[in-house]
């Protein structure tokens, strides 16, 4: 009985880490679901990659992303232009967006990563110039 408790208890924690929302706000489809990004209509912003590195921030869905996304996709993938277009790759571990230095916190510049902010006192750096404008990060 007490094993029964203890792999639902690990069942149940797994499931809710899985549930929760990337940083970015990015929404993942359930793993029983497979669909590639669609074609956005319209015109580019200028900035694009003719190398095949991801670009961003990018638009996608009018929704700007700084870092690659899991939205319509069960793997993580990033845009080649700003505004997707359809040109996208997935994601390797050389592709997640950089820290942006230096960038703005509460008014406040900052050119390393910093625990100001963090409930967990872990290093973290802003994934734009502007985080107060773009709330956009990651951990160091």
């Amino acid at each position: 009985m007490a094993l029964r408790l203890e792999l639902f208890l690990i069942w149940a924690g797994v499931s809710m880490f899985l549930q929760l929302e990337p940083v970015n706000g990015d929404r993942r489809l359930s793993d029983g679901y497979f669909i590639l990004p669609k074609v956005k209509e319209g015109t580019a912003s200028g900035a694009e990659t003719k190398d095949d590195n991801c670009v961003f921030p990018f638009i996608y869905g009018n929704i700007k992303y700084f870092d690659c996304t899991y939205q319509g996709s069960i793997f993580p993938w990033c845009s080649l232009d700003a505004d997707y277009r359809g040109r996208w790759k997935y994601c390797t571990n050389q592709d997640y967006a950089k820290c942006v230095f230096p960038f703005i916190y509460e008014g406040k510049s900052y050119d390393t990563c910093t625990v100001i902010g963090s409930f967990t006192s872990t290093y973290w750096c802003s994934l734009s110039p502007n985080y107060d404008q773009d709330r956009a990060w990651k951990y160091c």
